[in-house]
């Protein structure tokens, strides 16, 4: 095999596996690993080279490594006296982290909120054409939907509807604008 075909199963193989531990893509089991793209190697290899590259990708990731502390640390690795990482195997590592350094930190980050978000918000305004009082007629007033949900994925757990009119909808507004010159005021700081 030419260096260029395993750097690429490597990089496969790389990639499968922080779809797999990071963004939960289950599709990327040990099985489709070692047998579509390792090209079915014996299982105790197989189970080697999980453990060591799980662990490289796993110090990377949680060092959320800089390139220049993925050289050292990819040097280090290369002058283990126990299994040491070839130059293919380290230039393999730099690109996989070099194109998966971003979204990892992206997806940890995200990992790492527990409080909900707010996903969406729908409003629209009615008018009242129906009342038992007469000054009620014809008052505008919004209707507000917020859907919240957890950080880390798509999915809404809550819907929040409510209707305001302008009295209330100006003091809501208030309070955000009371909260926009706290956070501008932190950011400064």
């Amino acid at each position: 095999m030419s260096s260029g075909e395993i750097d690429k199963t490597l990089l496969a193989f790389l990639n499968g596996l922080s779809r797999r531990q990071y963004f939960g893509e289950d599709q990327f089991s040990d099985q489709f690993l070692r047998e579509e793209i390792l090209g079915n190697i014996d299982v105790e290899d197989y189970m080697g080279m999980l453990k060591r590259f799980q662990t490289i990708i796993t110090t990377m990731a949680s060092g959320d490594m800089d390139y220049a502390q993925l050289d050292a640390f990819l040097t280090s690795q290369m002058k283990k006296r126990q299994a040491p990482l070839t130059e293919v195997e380290a230039a393999t590592v730099r690109r996989f982290w070099k194109n998966q350094k971003n979204k990892i930190h992206e997806q940890l980050s995200a990992q790492a909120v527990w409080d909900s978000q707010l996903k969406a918000i729908n409003w629209r305004v009615d008018v009242q054409s129906k009342a038992r009082h007469i000054d009620q007629l014809n008052q505008p007033s919004a209707i507000v939907e917020m859907k919240i949900g957890k950080s880390c994925t798509e999915e809404v757990s809550d819907i929040v509807r409510f209707e305001v009119d302008a009295q209330k909808l100006s003091g809501i507004l208030s309070q955000v604008g009371d909260i926009q010159t706290a956070i501008e005021a932190n950011m400064q700081a």
